[in-house]
């Protein structure tokens, strides 16, 4: 999509731009910095995931709640690099932590236009325990500057297998997103990428917060009780949850698609991943990210 007509048509149209590669839509984008996101695997990245052994970070109650502090100041046991595309450098340092020592930092992002399709993506993915569940609650703390760009950028997502699917591969699983679009937040349900379309979006008017931390979680319900489909995901901004006075599907004009109900989430990814171009030198900061079956907080 591009930052005038909708959400989210993805850099190689499918929701999301194929890991390690340079974003489409007649964009040449430069070569990844020599120190992109795969530093982050040479500080210490073990391959492979869905170790339920996940040591516990800051505010990581009990039971089957997974915390991601940073503090090893390396990037977790579990997490590998996902996707890697235009400037910049996802890695865990010491720049700016919410608590303790390190963060994961979404360092100097820049490139593309940001009109077009098209734009800086470095992501981890995770996998999470057999049997995880269809309620997957999140939090993290996020710590942006400068003034966003009008752009959709992601920060998390999770991913599930569609009704009576044992596949596991990326572009056969539906998924819920957490991100900003035009300086507010949003949340979106989706189908498999590719296409990673038609979506079903959420918009607030609820203005994204800028060089201070803020506490973001969300609720994807894949399971809705005894609804026929899966909710519409919820977020909440510093514990007060966001309001959607704007929804639309993308590309208009399209259907809505069905929300397929889910029987466990199995793939996480977090990091920073923009549609569209970005040409204003960008940081982020996510730090004590959680997971789990039921509500963490904030505290």
């Amino acid at each position: 999509m591009v930052a005038t007509g909708g959400v989210g048509a993805p850099a190689d149209a499918s929701g999301a731009g194929a890991p390690g590669t340079a974003g489409q839509g007649g964009i040449d984008a430069p070569a990844a910095a020599p120190d992109a996101l795969d530093d982050a695997a040479s500080l210490g990245e073990t391959a492979g995931g869905g170790d339920a052994t996940v040591p516990s970070g800051v505010g990581c109650p009990s039971p089957g709640t997974l915390c991601w502090d940073f503090e090893e100041g390396t990037l977790p046991t579990g997490w590998k690099p996902y996707r890697n595309e235009f400037n910049g450098t996802l890695l865990v340092d010491n720049t700016r932590p919410h608590r303790g020592m390190y963060a994961l930092h979404a360092k100097d992002f820049q490139g593309g236009n940001e009109a077009d399709q098209g734009g800086p993506k470095k992501t981890i993915q995770f996998q999470l325990p057999a049997g995880f569940g269809p309620v997957l609650w999140g939090r993290a703390f996020i710590y942006t500057t400068p003034a966003r760009a009008a752009s959709h950028a992601g920060f998390f997502n999770a991913r599930y297998p569609r009704p009576n699917s044992t596949a596991t591969a990326i572009d056969t699983l539906d998924w819920y997103e957490a991100a900003t679009y035009m300086g507010t937040y949003m949340s979106i349900w989706h189908p498999p990428e590719p296409p990673g379309y038609p979506e079903d979006v959420q918009v607030t008017t609820t203005q994204i917060v800028l060089d201070d931390w803020a506490c973001l979680e969300w609720l994807f319900d894949g399971q809705n009780g005894d609804a026929p489909e899966a909710a519409d995901p919820r977020m909440w901004l510093d514990g007060v949850e966001l309001a959607w006075p704007d929804t639309f599907i993308y590309p208009t004009g399209s259907a809505r698609p069905k929300h397929e109900k889910a029987t466990n989430f199995t793939v996480l990814e977090a990091g920073i991943y923009l549609y569209q171009g970005l040409t204003t030198v960008t940081n982020w900061w996510i730090d004590d990210l959680a997971v789990g079956p039921q509500r963490i907080g904030c505290d």
